[in-house]
């Protein structure tokens, strides 16, 4: 639980302030105490920090307005632009992690991690850093293109000015990176991953295994086809992994954090108990994801949105009604169409191929996206007045999330880092383009359906007329495969079903890897065409350079955009999308 590790990232930040101490002076405590020096020793409160500090920080991605836009997931209420165009005015201070710089944190942490675990003979750790590593480096390298990596965090020995490493190098150090972990940790007699430090899998080294080798199968899926022109085919490699079978394959092997919610700092991102409540009600659901979830009947829809709560109605007279969903009860508040005008009842939006077209509203709604990302909160006659409003920060006209979302903790609220839906999905994939042989296609995607299904806790059952009134969602997985829109034929149209379905699974779980996988498949295609038709820009293929790299680190800095075409733009496209 993250709750419990406050004390423990409190003492590793110490420990990392430390470093710097001879070996003596770090390890004066091993020889003032008799606990077992193989057990109790201090790579094992680093673990704890690491862990929590990488994977909290990946999964405020759900916040991040430029992702949400970019994956036509969500459109904010207070924005009067598009967040994408922003990419092209705004430079980050300074390295971004999802709002922390992993250079002086997150690789900070892992590089004392792994140092103090070798060491200490608890090479179990160690691997558990590099697998931690490559989750940062890959979230770096995909968001900025080349970065510093063989030579980053290497201050205390002199480097103050490292090189950026090509993509390319850095994926390969990556690889490199996993494969050292794996062999550590197929090993029986390595020590390290105490069940009470290791917050992620409570030492079950069998699922760090697991993690480590989806992720190398993630990282390969990303670069393949880079790798392939540049004269390396990484079909074996991903064939060795998807043939032995030791990979995420169910939910518990899921790698992610569930939250304490006893403080906003521990809290589920988008609840509501603590602060203003913004992040939950400024955010709502495009109606280009909306669109898609009504047209499958997908269930998930039932569980984190709920309808819009203050309709515009095809009834007489204002009236309420309480419903309930998911064993969640709304108070629906219906106001009569009569009271508003035409203009009040239309939106501007753009169809799937980016055309300018009118929305309007859909009387008595219940699931109903936003069209358009300027001025959501004034869209649909929506007004700060209408009861239970949370200010500009909100439209009851269009579906909201759901109150499970609003929790500040919950089983299915987690920090994300890779689940298992999104492990059969990339099998699904590596299937369908004969990177590997193992499998069938229609195996592995149905299974990333169900496993996508079974982290909300949505049941196989026998589906019931209706959801309202439910207490909890159930339906059958079987008749929802072979929807029109879901079942698999055989066809090259089998990958935009395959890349549909990911793209929903990954909806508030990774929208770090559903903006990835636009850029690098250009799947769900509607995404590119109707981001560009919001913005003036083309769509965005990474963030520039942070400014202190370019004021601090000016050579490595002028090297690394010379090597991209001489301009730091976020039209660039990087290696991996060339």
């Amino acid at each position: 639980m993250i709750k419990r590790s406050i004390l423990y990232i409190t003492l590793g930040t110490l420990l990392v302030a430390g470093v710097s101490c001879s070996k003596s002076q770090l390890r004066y405590d091993e020889r003032e105490t008799s606990l077992a020096v193989n057990y109790f020793t201090y790579s094992r409160y680093m673990l704890t920090t690491s862990i929590v500090s990488v994977t909290q920080q990946y999964g405020r991605a759900v916040l991040n307005e430029q992702k949400s836009e970019g994956s036509l997931y969500f459109m904010d209420c207070y924005r009067g632009s598009s967040a994408m165009a922003g990419l092209y005015g705004t430079t980050d201070q300074y390295w971004n992690y999802e709002g922390s710089n992993p250079y002086t944190e997150q690789l900070r942490y892992l590089v004392s991690l792994k140092n103090l675990a070798t060491e200490e003979g608890n090479l179990a750790n160690a691997a558990a850093a590099n697998i931690l590593r490559c989750v940062v480096g890959g979230y770096l390298t995909e968001k900025y293109g080349n970065i510093p990596f063989s030579e980053a965090n290497q201050g205390r020995e002199g480097n103050m000015f490292p090189k950026f490493d090509t993509q390319k190098e850095v994926y390969e150090q990556m690889f490199d990176l996993l494969n050292e972990a794996v062999s550590i940790l197929s090993d029986g007699s390595s020590k390290g991953l105490p069940s009470d430090q290791d917050v992620l899998f409570k030492g079950d080294r069998t699922k760090w295994l697991k993690f480590a080798n989806s992720l190398k199968f993630r990282l390969m899926a990303h670069s393949y086809e880079a790798f392939k022109k540049a004269g390396r085919d990484l079909s074996a490699d991903m064939q060795s992994i998807a043939g032995s079978g030791n990979y995420m394959s169910a939910v518990g092997d899921n790698a992610g954090l569930t939250f304490a919610g006893s403080n906003q700092a521990e809290s589920w991102y988008l609840q509501r108990n603590f602060g203003t409540g913004n992040d939950f009600t400024e955010q709502k659901p495009t109606k280009y994801l909306i669109d898609q979830m009504v047209a499958l009947d997908d269930p998930r829809m039932y569980v984190l949105f709920a309808p819009a709560l203050s309709p515009i109605s095809a009834k007489a007279t204002a009236s309420s009604e309480d419903i309930k969903i998911n064993g969640f009860t709304y108070k629906i508040d219906y106001y009569p169409a009569s009271e508003y005008t035409p203009a009040d009842m239309t939106a501007a939006g753009r169809d799937l191929n980016g055309g300018i077209i009118s929305v309007p509203y859909t009387l008595d709604a219940m699931w109903f996206g936003a069209p358009n990302p300027i001025n959501i909160n004034t869209q649909y006659a929506s007004s700060t007045s209408l009861p239970g409003t949370n200010g500009f920060y909100d439209n009851r006209r269009i579906t909201g999330f759901s109150q499970l979302i609003a929790k500040t903790a919950d089983p299915r609220l987690k920090a994300v880092i890779m689940e298992a839906s999104e492990m059969a999905f990339l099998l699904a994939e590596a299937r369908q383009k004969g990177w590997i042989s193992a499998g069938t296609v229609q195996g592995y995607y149905e299974n990333g359906i169900r496993l996508s299904f079974e982290r909300w806790q949505i049941e196989n059952g026998t589906k019931p007329a209706s959801h309202i009134g439910s207490d909890k969602i159930v339906d059958n997985f079987s008749d929802y495969y072979a929807k029109p829109g879901v079942a698999l034929d055989g066809s090259t149209a089998d990958l935009d079903k395959i890349a549909l379905q990911k793209w929903l699974s990954l909806l508030v779980t990774d929208h770090n890897e559903a903006y990835t996988d636009y850029r690098r498949t250009g799947k769900p295609a509607f995404i590119g065409k109707i981001v560009e038709s919001f913005s003036t820009y083309t769509y965005p293929f990474r963030y520039m350079y942070p400014l202190d790299e370019s004021s601090n680190n000016k050579d490595q800095y002028d090297a690394a955009v010379s090597s991209i075409g001489g301009k730091d733009l976020p039209s660039v496209k990087m290696w991996i999308l060339q």
